[in-house]
């Protein structure tokens, strides 16, 4: 299997910090194996040259505690009249500064982000519409307000669009009512009522902002919704998530683990998590796009 450089260039910054290799060395696809193999052999773990959970944690965690946490940031959002929300939320300092510029965009082009909240207590529960290992809890996702689209399309600030063809980008394409958006026509998807679980389609012609695609350019993914929404009868509302825009590019898939991320955070540390949440800590070792999404 060959790695990319992001993440070799990963590897290579933590092997480094357990003086595996020299200064003037570099970690390629060619010398990975046996580079793992030493590290492997000093710690005192398996050595196969696999870069499987336990190792990633090895490498990963004596270095999360020996660098400096990141901080809790206020970013601001928008109430509407008539529609539930907060007028803030809380994401961790980089995904912070990426949000502002997503919302600096919106707003300019008349358009509001509504909020059911950002970075998420470690002691809320789960539930099938929460995860023990969702991307709120180490602050790296946002939700826009779940009553702000999806029912009244001819008024809602959003407005969602199911993708067509094989392989989409993202199943819900979410469009930003604004002044200053472009005039077009597009086909939403609603409901009657949170319970009503049948999608309807209507014609809408307005003014809007495409919001996924304006999110993505500021590093914030959309995700499918959970088998609750897509199953052929009882669907749920809560598990359409249309609503939810997470942080990916500041992540490495197959190096970035759950527990990690939280221990970059200011406060955290590993025995304050294990007694707010055990389930939480249970996941910690998951790994991005393998075990975590």
């Amino acid at each position: 299997m060959a790695y990319d450089d992001i993440f070799l260039i990963a590897v290579q910054e933590h092997l480094l910090f357990h003086k595996i290799i020299e200064d003037d060395e570099s970690v390629t696809n060619r010398n990975l194996k046996n580079h793992i193999i030493d590290f492997q052999d000093k710690v005192g773990i398996y050595t196969d040259g696999i870069i499987g959970p336990e190792t990633l944690w090895e490498l990963q965690y004596p270095y999360v505690t020996n660098t400096d946490k990141l901080n809790w940031v206020r970013c601001d959002a928008d109430k509407i009249g008539g529609i539930e929300g907060f007028d803030h939320f809380i994401l961790r300092e980089d995904a912070a500064r990426q949000y502002n510029l997503l919302r600096r965009e919106i707003v300019d082009r008349g358009g509001k982000i509504t909020s059911s909240g950002g970075k998420r207590s470690l002691t809320a529960g789960v539930s099938s519409h929460r995860s023990a290992k969702s991307m709120h809890y180490p602050g790296l996702a946002f939700d826009l307000s779940v009553n702000s689209g999806f029912f009244s399309p001819k008024t809602d600030p959003f407005v969602m669009v199911k993708n067509k063809g094989a392989n989409p980008d993202s199943y819900w394409q979410v469009y930003c009512r604004a002044s200053g958006g472009d005039l077009i026509e597009i086909e939403a998807t609603y409901w009657d009522s949170w319970g009503s679980g049948k999608d309807k389609k209507v014609k809408i012609k307005d003014r809007f902002v495409d919001f996924t695609s304006t999110a993505k350019k500021y590093g914030f993914y959309p995700i499918p919704p959970r088998r609750g929404y897509t199953r052929p009868s009882n669907k749920k509302y809560l598990s359409s998530e249309w609503w939810h825009f997470q942080a990916n590019p500041l992540l490495i898939p197959g190096f970035s683990q759950f527990g990690i991320e939280l221990l970059k955070l200011e406060d955290y540390s590993a025995s304050f998590i294990k007694m707010q949440n055990r389930s939480i800590w249970e996941n910690r070792k998951s790994i991005f796009r393998k075990t975590w999404w």
